[in-house]
């Protein structure tokens, strides 16, 4: 059969995966500090924070750059635990693969999700650290996906379309959002000094606007502070929440869209005086929005006057399942020894990380899994020590109906605390969480057509049909290449939505073609 490769009757215009890049990279930095801070003894505790990257796409490739914020808790000379807050730089690229049916000039989106691991410290000299952080990035390439059909239409071809749910992603990042806050202090005889000042996002609430997504929650801050040149110096933590309200620019939003969203600190700036400790905190926001569109395609071509040969191909489809903020807490309690603690000792300082480990639907609910990680800052009355530990948490959330096979999951600790009760230790946290889920599916659509001889019908003026249970109103009408509206007119039937479906000869024992 002559197959005629005429192209371009009907292209298929629908946002798409193109590839996902997980992407290592190892950073070391070394930092001094400056004369005024205190000398070093002993690191307790070195924790990153990830700005959100910068992105450039270009030359068959993903750049990200961005800031990372150590902050680094430390004993001086003195047996006094003293902060330094230093920053670096990180940077990485992703190789980016345009598939032959994307629009390479067109609505390529990259999304990156970047988290730290297995950061640490060492002491090189008295003013001198270095520090190593691990940083594993999640990198997904959107793009925009046009198959094409091709076939020649003569005014004899019948089509049959259909429908699927795919999902569009769109994602934005806020400037800095400037927020201040001051705390009235008890006066006293004793001078105070704050350690350490830490912030985590809370973002109780995310909708989708005009090209935007509005955002509400609040900023937990955290001041560990001690009484200097008083008998008792024992460090105590003060938290204080500030409550903010902003608006996100993301392109392509709309109102219809699933958001979820997450901050970072990429600032805090402390200032003491008489009686009251003034915050200023700068916060970034990042969010991602998901909306399920409905793309009409080609899945079959016939002609009512020759002879049609079609190919099929078949497409991986992203489907959208949620994207939610939520929060939850973690409470639990074990014994000393399974926290790799010793008896004896006391309580200073409690902080945590939380990672997602996986996402099970089960019983109309999802449930996320993870670990938190907390690190303890400990005393036993004259020196201060470091223990790390681990607690599985789940977090669920109503909609468990497809299996999710992508998620994105942020998970940060607001606040814990802990207390030593004889043998065992008890742990409060309260977590908040932004995921977005998303399943894979696929849809079989029409490659192209070929048509060649005329087609010859059977010499009776007409003909019956008696359907079988797996043939459809479109399977009978391209056997007998008869034009759709003249087959369900001559057997009066009902025009169906769709054609191919599995009903749309429902109630009928023969057809007259």
């Amino acid at each position: 059969m002559n197959r005629n490769e005429k192209k371009g009757v009907m292209a298929v215009r629908m946002q798409a995966e193109m590839g996902v890049r997980e992407v290592v990279t190892e950073l070391a930095e070394e930092f001094s500090l400056p004369d005024y801070q205190p000398e070093m003894k002993r690191l307790l505790r070195v924790r990153a924070t990830v700005m959100p990257p910068d992105r450039y796409i270009g030359g068959g490739r993903a750049e990200c750059a961005g800031r990372i914020d150590y902050s680094i808790l430390y004993t001086g000379n003195d047996g006094a635990m003293y902060c330094a807050n230093q920053s670096g730089e990180y940077a990485f690229s992703a190789p980016m693969e345009i598939p032959s049916d994307f629009d390479g000039g067109e609505g390529i989106l990259c999304s990156v999700e970047c988290t730290p691991e297995q950061t640490t410290g060492r002491v090189m000299a008295p003013r001198k650290l270095s520090v190593k952080c691990r940083l594993r990035a999640r990198v997904r390439f959107f793009g925009t996906r046009v198959p094409t059909e091709g076939y020649e239409d003569d005014g004899s071809m019948e089509r049959l379309c259909g429908e699927v749910e795919c999902a569009e992603v769109f994602e934005g990042k806020s400037d800095a959002l400037a927020l201040a806050d001051e705390i009235i202090c008890d006066e006293g005889d004793d001078t105070l000094r704050v350690i350490s000042a830490e912030g985590q996002v809370y973002v109780s609430e995310a909708t989708a606007g005009s090209g935007a997504a509005n955002c509400r929650g609040e900023v937990a801050v955290k001041l560990l502070c001690c009484r200097e040149g008083g008998e008792n110096a024992t460090p105590y933590a003060i938290l204080r929440k500030i409550p903010f309200t902003q608006s996100v620019p993301a392109e392509g939003m709309e109102v219809n869209c699933d958001v979820m969203a997450r901050g970072v600190c990429s600032d805090i700036r402390i200032t003491v005086e008489e009686g009251r400790i003034l915050c200023e905190v700068e916060v970034v926001l990042a969010v991602k929005g998901m909306r399920r569109a409905r793309v009409a395609y080609p899945k079959d071509v016939y002609s009512t006057k020759r002879e049609t040969v079609c190919e099929y191909r078949t497409l991986e489809v992203t489907r959208p399942i949620k994207c939610a903020n939520g929060n939850f807490s973690v409470n639990t309690s074990m014994s000393l020894e399974e926290a790799g603690i010793r008896q004896g000792l006391s309580l200073v300082d409690l902080s945590g990380c939380a990672t997602a480990t996986g996402v099970e639907s089960e019983r109309g609910k999802y449930r996320l899994l993870g670990k938190c990680r907390f690190h303890a800052i400990l005393s036993d009355g004259e020196d201060l020590s470091a223990q790390e530990f681990e607690v599985p948490f789940r977090y669920e959330t109503e909609g468990g109906g497809e299996n999710p096979c992508d998620t994105d999951a942020f998970i940060d600790v607001i606040s814990c605390r802990a207390r030593l009760d004889g043998e065992r230790i008890a742990v409060d946290a309260e977590l908040s969480v932004a995921m977005s889920l998303s399943s894979k599916g696929t849809v079989t659509l029409l490659a192209s057509a070929g048509v060649g001889e005329e087609w010859k019908a059977r010499g009776a003026v007409s003909t019956v049909c008696y359907p079988d249970r797996r043939d459809t109103l479109w399977s009978v009408a391209k056997r007998y290449h008869c034009p759709l509206s003249a087959l369900t007119a001559r057997n009066k039937i009902a025009s169906s939505p769709a054609a191919d479906a599995e009903d749309s000869l429902e109630g009928v024992r023969f057809l007259l073609v």
